[in-house]
């Protein structure tokens, strides 16, 4: 009778990816020249299996050897093959390593998570030190004299901008370069800025427009949008704040928050660096205020509560639905809590106090999922 000696061995010895990595179908996950081999005459069982499963070439090697590695067969399980190599399923996985074996988790419908800081720059007192804020080691320096949009890593920063930040702050100061996504809701590992522009275009970009905080989805079975609300609001006219101010501030809402992506149990708020024209107003706060965002706003409110959802941070539920002190754009927090994602889409039509603002709220359905069973409702609200 073949028998096979008990040995252990550290998977994350044997593993090409570390505990929570995304891989695809095709990848292969372990090292076969890092498994541990052992005398043939204590482990006959582990030949056998080599023959058994067909690796005719490795069984000659092992005998011409002498020794035998452990059967990968027996280190690994779930999407794995034999061989290592990630099985055949839709969208991004991601490795489990665990004491024994080493198996690959197939994604759920959706795939989120948050942008997080990455890559920083700190002001020293010879020039900024890049670090990379997940293991926070010092991964370069950039001399502000010589300092160009090449030599800042990133796409979301300019020469400009940084040289600004350099110029006004102190020694210590950290500024955010460049973001991963992080606190991934099937909790996998985060997922660099480097992997993120290569293996998901469309979630990099969109990452680009939002701040650091918002969530994106990284991934999402093959889904159908539906529409889920539809509101509309008019401008109106009030000349004491200047109709034409207002105008430009109303389409400046649309634009921050048309395209915006929630996912479920999430909190999403409108795109960064979308400008609004400010004026003096002595009941703000800050002595300023943005006039004309809240037509927007409520349309914008209103679909969202017609939804069940709870009056989103920063707004009022009154006719100024925009709140003093909170950014029209990254400052209104608007919580998710349909199954799937929802997508805003916002736009204008006609121009002055006439001008129409409408919202549609789009949740994104798998199609795998059967539409009868579905919570969400559509509504239309004026």
């Amino acid at each position: 009778m073949a028998t096979t000696a008990t040995h252990h061995q550290n998977m994350s010895e044997i593993s090409k990816y570390d505990n929570g990595s995304t891989v695809f179908t095709g990848d292969n996950v372990i090292d076969k020249n890092k498994i541990n081999k052992y005398p043939i005459v204590s482990n006959l069982g582990s030949l056998t299996t080599q023959i058994a499963e067909g690796n005719i070439e490795d069984a000659f090697f092992s005998i011409a050897t002498g020794a035998v590695p452990t059967p990968s067969s027996t280190l690994l399980y779930g999407n794995v093959s034999n061989d290592g190599i990630v099985e055949e399923f839709e969208g991004p996985g991601y490795v489990v390593v665990d004491d024994d074996k080493i198996t690959v988790n197939s994604p759920g419908e959706v795939v989120w998570g948050y942008n997080s800081p990455y890559i920083q720059a700190k002001i020293v007192p010879d020039g900024l030190d890049i670090i990379n804020n997940k293991t926070n080691e010092t991964i370069g320096h950039i001399d502000p004299k010589t300092m160009t949009n090449d030599t800042i890593p990133g796409d979301r920063v300019n020469v400009e901008t940084l040289k600004y930040w350099y110029n006004h702050y102190g020694q210590g100061s950290k500024y955010n370069l460049d973001f991963c996504i992080n606190g991934f809701n099937d909790n996998r590992s985060y997922v660099t800025p480097d992997e993120l522009r290569e293996k998901f275009p469309e979630a990099y970009e969109y990452s680009l427009k939002y701040p650091g905080g918002s969530p994106v989805v990284l991934w999402e079975e093959n889904y159908t949008e539906t529409k889920v609300a539809s509101t509309y609001t008019y401008l109106d006219s009030h000349p004491q704040y200047n109709d034409r101010n207002r105008e430009f501030n109303a389409k400046q809402f649309v634009k921050a928050w048309n395209g915006t992506i929630i996912p479920p149990n999430a909190y999403g708020c409108g795109r960064e660096g979308v400008g609004f024209s400010s004026v003096p107003e002595d009941d703000a706060e800050s002595g300023m205020a943005t006039h004309g965002v809240c037509p927007p706003a409520r349309s914008l409110r209103n679909a969202v509560l017609s939804l069940g959802f709870r009056l989103p941070i920063g707004m009022d539920s009154g006719r100024d639905a925009v709140l003093y002190g909170f950014s029209p754009s990254t400052g209104i927090k608007i919580n998710n809590t349909l199954k799937y994602p929802i997508k805003i889409n916002m736009w204008t039509e006609g121009s002055g106090p006439g001008m129409r603002i409408y919202t549609n709220i789009y949740e994104m359905i798998p199609n795998s999922y059967n539409a009868n069973n579905t919570n969400s409702t559509n509504t239309t609200n004026n």
